[in-house]
């Protein structure tokens, strides 16, 4: 006799596991795929950062430049300023201790003291001093007209006020074109 033997096939859970290898596998793709969109956003966020720092370092680099464009500008001018003010300074005392030498020279002319028999001679020297001190008082006065007309003896106030102008003129030449355009658009926008 022949026996016979059955041979069942569990096919049912033969597929499951089938379908859990693909599941699991799914699962490793897709939490790959979301690690690797992590790691892109990241990506992209250190590179937007990078480009901002790159922005601002670029910012500070050119208003650093004309920062020490301006400075090095303003300090010349000011040691320009400080020359011309001791220079000046220098002038008026020079101008001053002359017209006190000259004050105190005259002042110690008395022509009531003159004696009668020397008269011409004491005439004559008075008048020469009194011509050399005239000489000397034009000659530092016309020196101090041309350090004010140089303007070592100008005041800060116009200074100021000149490079305010200055500056207003510079604002103005430089935002016209927004002002202008603004203006039209603006007109253009209320017309509608």
């Amino acid at each position: 006799m022949s026996t016979t033997r059955k041979q069942h096939l569990n096919v049912a859970s033969a597929t499951p596991k089938v379908g859990d290898e693909y599941n699991r596998q799914l699962e490793q793709a897709e939490s790959q795929l979301q690690k690797l969109q992590q790691q892109r956003e990241e990506i992209e966020r250190k590179r937007l950062e990078a480009e901002e720092i790159t922005h601002q370092r670029q910012d500070f680099i050119d208003g650093q430049i004309e920062l020490l464009e301006r400075l090095d500008h303003s300090v010349q001018a000011v040691d320009r300023e400080i020359f011309e003010a001791r220079q000046g300074l220098k002038e008026l005392e020079d101008a001053r201790k002359t017209f006190a030498s000259h004050l105190q020279t005259l002042q110690g002319i008395d022509p009531r003291k003159w004696k009668k028999t020397k008269m011409p001679e004491e005439v004559q020297n008075a008048m020469d001093i009194l011509e050399a001190c005239e000489n000397d008082y034009e000659e530092v006065v016309a020196t101090i007209s041309e350090g004010r007309r140089r303007g070592f003896l100008s005041t800060p106030k116009s200074a100021a006020q000149d490079s305010f102008v200055s500056t207003v003129r510079q604002g103005l030449a430089f935002n016209l074109p927004i002002i202008v355009l603004g203006s039209i658009a603006l007109l253009v926008y209320l017309s509608r």
